[in-house]
This record gives C-alpha cells, structure tokens and sequence, in this order.
C-alpha cells in the first residue's frame, strides 16, 4: 500500500480522538487528491443548515466566501445532503435535483467563486445515526476527478464507518461524564483519581477548588499530601489499595473537607497510568449561586421564605438571616416554622441537607 494512502486510512482511525475531530485526515485527503479544498461536517436533518460542526482545509478560500453562504446560500443550498446514498461519491451534477435548475446561482455565486469547479461528496451514516459528508474540490485550472479518485473517496467513506460509530459512542459517553461531573461540581465534590502506585491521573474542576481553598490537601508533584503532619496520606493510599477497602479520612477542623478513598479493580487493558482509586473530596461550603428561585418552587415556598432557608442552609443563624433579608426575627421565626413544615424537616440540620442534596442545586 502506498504510504501516503496508508497515512490517510491510518489518521480516519485516530480521527475521534481529534479536536475538532479528523483535523489530520481532511488535510491528508486534500493533498492525497490534488484538491484545492476538503472539508468534512457533521448535520442534523432538524437543524439549521449553517450550523453544522465542519472541519476545513483549503489552499486559500476567500474568507468572504463563507460569510456569503451563511447570509444567502444556507438556506437555499441545493445539495440535497440527506437523499444522498451513504457511501455513494457524487459529482455535482449527478445530485438529486441539481441538474433541473435553470438558474444555478450557489454554482455560479459559490462554488465557482471559490474556484470550487470540479466537485466530489459522499455521506456517511453510522448505526446510531450519526451523519458527516465529505467534499473535496479542484480548481478550473485543474483536471476533473476521475475514476481513480473516486474509488479512492468509495474505499475512505467505508473506512470512516466504523470510526464513525466510535466517535458517537465516545461523544455520548463525554457527555455523560460532563452531566456527571457538573451535578458533582454543584454538589460540592470533587474526583482526583489515582493510578496502582498513588500518582494522580488527573483532579476535576471541584477538586482542584477544594485544593487551592481548603488548605488542609495540597498536591506534590503527582501525589495528593494532607497538610496534616499526622496524617500520611501516601501510606493510607497504599494501606487501601493493599486491603481494597474503602476508607473515609476527615482533613482539617469542622469545616474541612472529607475524603473516601474508594479502590477500583486493576483491569489488564487499562495500562500502567489506569486508575485504581477514586478520591472523593466533600466538605461544607455555602452556595455561591442563588437558587433560591428553584427553592421556592421545589418547596412551594415565598420568595422571602426561599431566601431565608437558603441562608439557614448555609448555616447563617435565624438572627442573622433575619437581618440581611430585612425582617423582624419574629417574621423569621414564623416563616422558618413553615419552611420546616413544607421540607418535611425539623431542625436546621435536616434543612441543610434537604436544600443541598437537592436538585435546585444542579441549576
């Protein structure tokens, strides 16, 4: 195989792992074609045509170009993207439609204008229907493709299915891991994972607040230490990994921050720096977002009784919440009655894990 046409095929499976994804093959691919533009985009049939996610490589596209087709060719482009066949190359001409116009302003006023003469473009759609198309042009300057060319676009459009159908499923399980990973951030924990010998493999946004704020855990390299002279976090990381037991260290006084150190099984595939434990970091510390809207319709509250168990929920006393609000302690200690009431709580305590342990805190 030619090491170029190896190159190509060999970047369609390192595409996924891309930002933006399949950079490396739409550069590769022009160049392997003699093409002065390729591009590869990703559409959904309900959405607008401009807004679809592409990755571009071109000699030198007039940058008005695109603002062109965003203003006046988005909404009427003829390329019929969702009647074409998955994995068929069309040239233009051949696309449904396109040969019928009389007029063709998005050739005469796009592509031409763009030296986007001789054109090629094949769909690719994966199980879960996920769907990209991939365009590659010459100039007028230039030969039309040929038969060569687009068995070569045939052979790339089967190889990108597979790669493809991993792109969806690592797209689905990111935003699985980033929803996750918010409700844990607004919740107030936070995830540093280690690998088998203690090192970090890498600290979440809430950890690394609870790092840089708490002061009672700091980070050393790549290994988390306690503050703490007499706690030795390094030896209980390894005692527990040893006993593959979980074990919950509190750092600090009241207000510090707890950690679970939670083992995970070795797996084989999972390399040298897989993780082997999940530290959990939590801690008391108020909200610094008002919810206190959500809170009111959670609970049927008023809008000063929803402030008011916001500020009991972060631990203000009723005096003190009943002073920032701006009513009597009296009225506080009526309203605070009713928020018990409708929380199904009875104490500040139980208020406190109610509010924060809610999904008002997600927001």
């Amino acid at each position: 195989m030619d090491e170029s046409l190896e190159a190509l095929l060999l970047s369609i499976q390192a595409g996924p792992l891309e930002a933006p994804p399949w950079t490396d093959f739409v550069r590769r691919l022009r160049k392997q074609i003699g093409g002065n533009f390729a591009n590869l985009i990703f559409r959904r049939a309900d959405a607008d045509p401009a807004g679809g996610i592409e990755v571009r490589d071109a000699l030198a596209p007039p940058e008005w170009l695109w603002t062109r087709y965003r203003e006046s060719f988005a909404g009427r482009d003829p390329i019929p993207y969702f009647a074409m066949q998955p994995g068929r190359v069309y040239a233009y001409d051949e696309l449904e439609g396109v040969a019928a116009i009389d007029h063709d302003a998005f050739r005469e006023d796009f592509l031409r204008a763009a030296d986007f003469e001789h054109f090629l473009i094949f769909r690719v759609v994966e199980p879960s229907g996920c769907n990209i198309w991939v365009t590659v042009t010459r100039s007028a300057g230039e030969p039309a493709f040929g038969a060569d060319d687009r068995a070569l676009c045939e052979r790339l459009a089967r190889a990108l299915v597979p790669a493809l159908a991993c792109y969806s499923a690592l797209l689905s399980r990111s935003i699985e891991t980033q929803m996750y990973r918010r409700a844990a951030d607004l919740l107030s924990f936070g995830v540093i994972t280690l690998d088998s010998v203690g090192r970090i493999v890498a600290v979440d946004d809430a950890a690394r607040r609870w790092v840089d704020e708490a002061g009672v855990l700091a980070i050393h390299g790549d290994r988390p230490h306690a503050v703490q002279r007499n706690i030795d976090l390094s030896q209980r990381i390894a005692a527990v990994m040893e006993s593959t037991e979980a074990e919950a260290i509190h750092l600090g006084d009241a207000d510090g921050v707890d950690l679970l150190l939670v083992p995970l099984a070795s797996r084989a595939d999972a390399g040298p720096r897989g993780v082997c434990m999940m530290l959990y970091l939590s801690g008391r510390r108020p909200s610094r977002r008002d919810i206190s809207a959500h809170v009111a319709a959670l609970f049927g509250l008023s809008d000063t009784q929803a402030r008011l168990a916001m500020l009991l929920a972060n631990g203000r006393t009723l005096a003190e919440s009943a002073a920032e609000i701006g009513i009597t302690e009296q009225t506080a200690r009526t309203y605070s009655k009713d928020i018990y009431a409708r929380t199904g709580t009875a104490r500040q305590g139980e208020l406190i894990q109610r509010i924060l342990t809610s999904v008002a805190m997600l927001d």
